[in-house]
């Protein structure tokens, strides 16, 4: 597959300014990735940062932002819980979840205390030790380093802004395949590179997030990788809260590249494109910050 340039981002952890990761574009497929990129034995150093959003949840809170991040957060775990459960008919405690990239474990033991999923029906996949320890000393939960460590299928796949981080796509897809039950869904949320705020941002977008993001995916990339590993989905909705989140740290981001204040003048400025991003994603879903994917089983891949 054949990859042009197409930008040149900094590490927005890196104070120095020194460090920068090319993305590159296929004209084909649309897929972009980062090349040059970390393989995966050298990218836990970049995930190292005490600002770095999931390690929040491990108890680093510091900042009034950082205490915003997880007030949102908490707040956010219902409606994303209403997003995997669509679709679902049965009693909830015959329900089954695997989340890969679970992190440190908030979702899935959302499902387990707010809607009663039994705790041996819930599963999860975190490479990060630190935060696979926290799910599983405070919640209880059966996390594994790999998806290939786990055994039978599940009714709910979730992949929520994980993918952009997996570096075999694949393997991890055809895994998602082997362990979704033939009538299950798998919920998969990533950013979108074609919304408006990439392009306004340009390499301060916060969601490009190099080296930690390696593959981004225009809309319709993700449906040919579907194809491929036995899966199918109807269309892409978007996920509106990432417009906001997106718009006020890019502006922040902005602020500190360029040496200036943070003032609250930016923030409503930031906040007002959010709001607009976050509409414009509801009315055409493809321009939305944050892309939603639900997909199936294909009939043929059911014995896969």
């Amino acid at each position: 597959m054949e990859f042009i340039p197409w930008l040149m981002l900094p590490d927005r952890f890196d104070h120095s300014g020194e460090l920068h990761w090319q993305l590159v574009k296929s004209p084909v497929s649309g897929l972009v990735m980062l090349n040059p990129r970390p393989d995966s034995s050298e990218i836990a150093s970049h995930y190292r940062s005490a600002r770095y959003d999931p390690f929040l949840h491990q108890g680093n809170v510091t900042s009034l932002r950082e205490r915003g991040y997880l007030t949102a957060q908490s707040l956010l775990l219902r409606y994303r819980a209403r997003l995997v459960l669509h679709g679902w008919t049965k009693p909830l405690e015959q329900l089954s979840i695997l989340e890969i990239g679970s992190s440190t474990g908030e979702l899935l033991n959302f499902f387990h205390c707010h809607r009663a999923v039994p705790l041996a029906h819930l599963a999860g996949v975190e490479p990060d030790a630190a935060s696979a320890t926290h799910a599983r000393e405070r919640f209880g939960l059966k996390v594994a380093a790999s998806v290939h460590e786990l055994e039978g299928r599940f009714d709910r796949i979730i992949l929520w802004h994980t993918l952009e981080h997996i570096h075999d796509l694949h393997d991890t897809l055809h895994a998602v395949s082997r362990r979704l039950k033939p009538d299950g869904l798998v919920v998969i949320a990533i950013p979108n590179p074609a919304c408006s705020g990439a392009s306004h941002y340009q390499e301060s977008w916060i969601a490009w997030d190099a080296p930690r993001h390696l593959y981004h995916f225009m809309p319709g990339t993700l449906t040919k990788l579907f194809e491929l590993h036995g899966l199918t989905h109807s269309r892409a909705l978007s996920y509106w809260p990432d417009a906001l989140y997106n718009a006020l740290y890019s502006e922040q981001l902005c602020c500190e590249r360029g040496k200036r204040r943070f003032t609250f003048l930016r923030l409503c400025v930031a906040l007002s494109r959010g709001v607009v991003e976050a509409l414009r994603g509801v009315v055409h879903p493809a321009e939305g910050a944050g892309l939603l994917y639900r997909a199936t089983l294909r009939p043929r891949a059911f014995s896969s």
